[in-house]
């Protein structure tokens, strides 16, 4: 057992290394020991037992996310929507009709990314500092609030000016999510709970696309008011519920508010057969926390760029940033491909909503494979399908239009949607999470998230270009584009990206301050004594 009133005036960790039985106060070496052991020989489903509370909250925390997925399909598929066309768009031709100028579909669509690129960079200081839930809660109210904006929005202005606010709060809760999952999961639950968060990238899209397949026959201003009206069914009751949620016991310990963090492990491990008690528990938090603070003295966004977090931050910025060159950003907008490929827009919403359930069932699909095989091979096999599969679209986009090509090629974006939900989205948040170190986890996902952003602004607006009637035209073609850059993602990736599944945060510190190379992470092994 620890207490608070052990804590130093210094408010700084004691020197690490000590007797096995501490005399301290501070630290049970033995506990520590015994409680990362219990933690690695834990299977799936006894771990799912035995923390029945810790994969609730996760899950309800990362809910949040299915705001934030449903608010930018909604944008991005916004521009699909007959009535929103004709409502902000300009007349074209009679085979394209109305079309948003492709100047400003660009900057409706990276608004609120530009909003969330700041909203990161505030909950990542605000979590450090208060916490994960009250940064959650605050952005939760922010989040309701700017709603009004969108919902009363007459032109394009005043909505862009909505989606800017609102990309604030989504920027929270795209790294609180994953932040809070990985530090209240125990190793056998990681992969899951960080994974679950692409479930609810999914279940926003697929909540947009049927709202949007439901309004897409209404001719008034309510066919895209009603979808931003919905928007408001998500914040409400997940204020209610987390205003009852633990705080991130790695946090309190951070702060070295003891009894609180035991307190709140107690509550997480809601089974009686974890093989660990609370205070083991708390002493390996202690632990490894202590190791990581021997080597990283503070807690800033300049510290992410320093020894052997630099080389962390730079394999988070870019498995994240890799999405917007895998093909991503061809299956975001695949309702308003399905339209400007031939599709009227009833049938490309009916395509668009079967793509976001594909992907959905997919990911469901890549907890079971992802026991079996490990993230940096899902991965690397992800990618490599998708460079096959965007090459193949950009080949069928060169020969005379016909029905039965249209069909090819909405059904390669269903495929390629799908086996990316098995493989390479579910693994980017997987990956970002291990990759982090505790005390830097928030700075380090939120330059990662920051960086996507970077990146997903400058390739949306290229790839609203290639798409758009008045922009390239290239439709189909731009599968050549995005297939090369795919495959310079998997060079890099099958060199720089390490196997971190089924490791303990301490062994991944010890790993990555000696500079382990990527592809000898699975092959090392680190004692349970070891600390540097």
């Amino acid at each position: 057992m620890v207490s608070d009133s052990s804590i130093p005036e210094t408010g700084k960790f004691p020197d690490i290394h000590v007797e096995n039985k501490a005399n301290d106060g501070f630290l049970n070496l033995d506990e520590a020991y015994a409680a990362e052991s219990a933690d690695q020989q834990e299977g799936f489903f006894e771990a799912l037992k035995n923390h029945k509370s810790a994969v609730f909250w996760s899950i309800m925390v990362s809910m949040c996310v299915v705001m934030e997925a449903y608010d930018i399909a909604l944008v991005s598929n916004l521009v699909a929507l007959p009535a929103f066309r004709k409502r902000f768009g300009v007349y074209v031709d009679a085979s394209s009709g109305y079309q948003l100028d492709a100047a400003w579909q660009s900057a409706l669509l990276q608004s609120p990314i530009i909003g969330a690129f700041f909203g990161v960079l505030a909950a990542g200081q605000t979590t450090t500092r208060f916490g994960y839930k009250k940064t959650l809660l605050a952005n939760l109210v922010l989040m309701i609030s700017t709603i009004f904006i969108t919902f009363f929005a007459t032109s394009l202005k005043v909505l862009l000016v909505g989606q800017l606010l609102s990309g604030l709060p989504w920027g929270a809760f795209a790294i609180l999510g994953p932040s809070f999952a990985s530090e209240i999961a125990p190793v056998a639950l990681r992969g899951f709970l960080t994974t679950y968060i692409q479930v609810c990238w999914c279940i926003g899209q697929f909540i947009c696309s049927g709202v949007l397949l439901g309004v897409e026959k209404m001719d008034t201003e309510w066919a895209y008011r009603i979808p931003f009206a919905i928007q408001w069914v998500f914040p409400a009751p997940l204020l209610v519920i987390l205003a009852f949620g633990p705080e991130s016991p790695w946090f309190l310990v951070r702060k070295q508010k003891f009894a609180e963090a035991e307190a709140v492990i107690k509550r997480l491990q809601s089974g009686s057969g974890t093989g660990k008690s609370p205070a083991e528990t708390l002493s390996y938090m202690i632990r490894t926390t202590r190791i990581e603070a021997e080597h990283t003295a503070g807690a800033s966004y300049a510290d992410c760029l320093k020894g052997a977090d630099l080389r962390r931050t730079i394999i988070c910025c870019g498995i994240h940033a890799a999405c917007n060159y895998s093909g991503l950003l061809l299956g975001n907008l695949s309702t308003y491909f399905f339209t400007v490929a031939g599709f009227d827009s009833n049938r490309a919403y009916q395509l668009g909503l079967i793509t976001t359930g594909a992907q959905l069932g997919a990911v469901i699909l890549s907890w079971v494979v992802s026991q079996h095989v490990g993230h940096r091979t899902l991965y690397l096999y992800g990618t490599g399908i998708n460079v096959v599969l965007l090459f193949i679209i950009g080949i069928l986009a060169c020969v005379p239009a016909s029905p039965a090509l249209q069909y090819a090629s909405g059904s390669l974006v269903i495929i390629m949607a799908a086996q990316c939900g098995i493989s390479v989205l579910p693994m980017t948040w997987a990956q970002v999470s291990e990759s982090s170190s505790l005390r830097l986890r928030a700075q380090t996902i939120g330059l990662s998230r920051d960086f996507y952003y970077i990146i997903a602004i400058t390739m949306g607006i290229l790839n609203s270009y290639c798409l758009s009637p008045t922009g390239f035209n290239l439709i189909g073609k731009t599968g050549f584009v995005w297939g090369s850059t795919a495959a310079i993602v998997w060079i890099i990736c099958y060199f720089g990206l390490p196997e971190m599944r089924h490791r303990s945060w301490r062994e991944l510190d010890i790993m990555f301050h000696r500079g382990i190379p990527a592809r000898d992470f699975s092959k090392t092994v680190i004692g349970l004594e070891e600390e540097k």
